[in-house]
């Protein structure tokens, strides 16, 4: 039990009873100190909270004082934060999204997001399956090559065989020679895959608009290291240039983040959390730096650079973790059309 459960527990000389005198300790703390709490809490417990302040009628500031003075003396009598392992994985949790918390912790997730996860990737590929093979292989001649290599790979070998059936003869053994060459897909990228394969071929209508092959392709390139991701391009350039040349165009990393127009900029860290752009920036490049500290506010700006100038001892994996975050939102945006990447796209 965390902190401010505790206290809804233990203090009884507030005029507000259960989750309501946490509900309104977090009111009067703001947006900035009231997150720093949240982190702390597990998942049921901010459900619990908000359908307690849902409740709340208006609240006098002589009930706020007593809240925050009755809460500060609970908290003078001793720690009542147990479990500091779980605690731990329940601030990241909280404090991250999704994507950051599995990019640095692929194995540590909740049990709910393991359940589904773990039914995604057991129906994704079965739900594949079950599409005639002549219906999927219509709708796999647009992807590239590689794209359909992977999902091949996850289907079983009775649908494969009927699908590379229905394709022409140089799609058919493309196919095939990449089959050969596949390795296995990292956590992440795997979860992303069989994403964008449910998003693509097992939805209808309009929900389809958007996915092209490139999209596809880039999505999963843009989740690989560097070399990888180099590699995988030079591959595909030596017999499709074309191909390459409009992936290379929707690929974006960290370190291109100097060359966005500034409003994008702006656009893109309002809805990045500080610790992701602190942990991001350890050892980082001075443009880059700069670049992004000038998409702060000045406060956010200060706070910034006040925990760069301390000592860290932030993993290599983190912050690389916490950069490819900061890319990915970027390429969502990018792809719901709300900021462009590039200057030169305004001259497109």
């Amino acid at each position: 039990m965390n902190s401010l459960a505790s206290y809804s527990e233990e203090l009884h000389a507030a005029p507000l009873r259960g989750g309501a005198r946490a509900a309104v300790l977090l009111l009067a703390l703001g947006p900035e100190g009231a997150s720093r709490l949240l982190k702390h809490m597990a998942p049921d417990e901010i459900v619990s909270l908000k359908a307690a302040a849902a409740k709340l009628e208006n609240v006098s500031p002589d009930q706020i004082d007593e809240v925050v003075e009755d809460f500060a003396s609970t908290f003078k009598r001793g720690p009542i934060f147990p479990g500091p392992g779980q605690q731990m994985a329940d601030l990241l949790r909280n404090a991250l999204s999704e994507n950051e918390y599995e990019a640095l912790f692929p194995d540590e997730k909740s049990r709910a997001i393991q359940t589904m996860l773990a039914q995604d990737k057991r129906n994704v590929w079965e739900a594949v399956a079950d599409i005639e093979g002549e219906v999927l292989a219509k709708k796999l001649s647009g992807e590239h090559p590689h794209i359909i290599a992977i999902l091949l790979s996850k289907v079983p070998s009775d649908a494969a065989v009927l699908i590379v059936r229905a394709f022409e003869p140089d799609l058919r053994n493309d196919v095939l020679k990449r089959m050969l060459q596949i390795k296995p897909l990292a956590g992440p990228i795997q979860s992303l895959f069989e994403s964008h394969v449910r998003q693509t071929y097992l939805v209808t209508g309009d929900d389809q608009a958007g996915e092209g092959r490139h999209t596809i392709l880039a999505n999963v390139v843009n989740r690989l290291a560097k070399d990888e991701s180099t590699e995988l391009i030079d591959f595909i350039e030596v017999d499709q240039p074309e191909e390459a040349m409009e992936l290379r165009k929707l690929l974006f990393a960290f370190e291109d983040i100097p060359g966005m127009p500034q409003k994008a900029r702006l656009t893109l860290f309002d809805g990045i959390g500080a610790e992701t752009i602190i942990l991001a920036l350890q050892g980082a490049p001075d443009d880059i730096r700069e670049s992004i500290l000038s998409a702060q506010g000045a406060r956010a700006r200060r706070m910034i650079e006040a925990e760069l100038s301390q000592e860290s001892n932030a993993t290599k994996d983190a912050i690389e973790a916490a950069r490819r975050d900061i890319a990915g939102r970027a390429l969502e945006l990018a792809g719901e059309g709300t900021i462009i990447l590039r200057e030169s796209e305004d001259e497109d």
